[in-house]
């Protein structure tokens, strides 16, 4: 379930109907507009899901596996409307990018009808995958509160997002309260010594399971190192950060090198192994994936670990 507030959950009708503006929710803290195109309905805690709710299989959502899958993996592989034109490119690119020992994230940049009708079959296929190597389904792009109840509703693992997603009338907290709640993984984006501080150094205990840092490109390994500086304390060591924005196999090791010369942990999220997808243009096709997929590994040469 996704609660908002003490006893809400959003069920994306517009808040006009049930909210006047300045309404200020009890524990996400937030300000209410009824500008706002998601709302709130009132129900009693532990009351069944609404009618036409998703009702997910016995699978559960859990950050720790999602943890771990990363820090085998390295690397996130960030596809968007370009990878992926129906449900089954989907379904075919995220089980080879699995089968390559990578992790898969798809973004809200594609249709989110195709999101949809492609988790139902990828649920299926990560509950029939073995413990020891279990399918993760995540899913970045994320941008506003409507989004992540839809990430979460459709079962991803992990929900990774440009900025703080609660946007100019939440904080970043509530983001991570609510992947929480639901067990999942959480990696909101920071730009700035500011929002990096807001999330790793919080008295309340919702940090964010992981950092994104994005635009990496801004940065550059340089900068991002630079960024950390100042962050490098032995409560933080082996903390996940993850660069992502023109993150390929050229830059990647210098990001890595970067990274854990500061003491933490990176899991580079890109594109760039599905690159070739791009140039032959030949979404969902497994030929081709797994062609892209063979060539950035041979290209790829992970910085080694001191």
């Amino acid at each position: 379930m996704l609660w908002i507030g003490k006893d809400f959950l959003i069920i994306g009708k517009r808040l006009s109907n049930i909210a006047r503006p300045g309404l200020v929710c009890q524990r996400c803290a937030f300000i209410c507009s009824f500008q706002l195109t998601f709302g709130l309905t009132r129900r009693k805690i532990g009351q069944p899901l609404t009618k036409g709710a998703m009702k997910l299989e016995s699978y559960k959502c859990a950050s720790r596996r999602v943890d771990a899958a990363l820090r085998a993996a390295g690397v996130v592989v960030v596809m968007n409307r370009d990878h992926i034109k129906k449900p089954q490119d989907m379904v075919t690119t995220v089980q080879e990018v699995y089968k390559a020992g990578l992790v898969a994230e798809v973004t809200f940049r594609i249709d989110e009808g195709i999101l949809r009708e492609g988790m139902k079959e990828l649920r299926a296929l990560r509950s029939a995958s073995p413990a020891d190597k279990p399918m993760l389904l995540g899913v970045g792009s994320v941008i506003n509160p409507k989004e992540l109840e839809s990430a979460i509703e459709m079962g991803f693992d992990m929900i990774v997002a440009p900025a703080n997603v609660m946007g100019g009338y939440g904080e970043g907290k509530e983001f991570v309260r609510i992947c929480r709640e639901n067990g999942v993984f959480s990696a909101p984006a920071v730009f700035t010594p500011t929002e990096l501080q807001y999330f790793i150094e919080r008295s309340d205990g919702l940090e964010p399971d992981a950092i994104k840092i994005f635009p990496a490109r801004s940065h550059g390994p340089k900068g991002l190192a630079d960024l950390l500086a100042p962050f490098v304390r032995e409560r933080h060591k082996n903390r996940i950060i993850m660069p992502t924005g023109a993150v390929d196999y050229e830059t990647g090791p210098l990001y890595q090198d970067a990274i854990r010369k500061r003491g933490y942990c990176p899991v580079l999220g890109m594109s760039a192994p599905l690159a070739l997808v791009d140039k032959e243009k030949k979404p969902g096709d497994p030929d081709c994936i797994r062609r892209a997929l063979a060539e950035f590994k041979q290209k790829f040469n992970p910085a080694p670990i001191a």
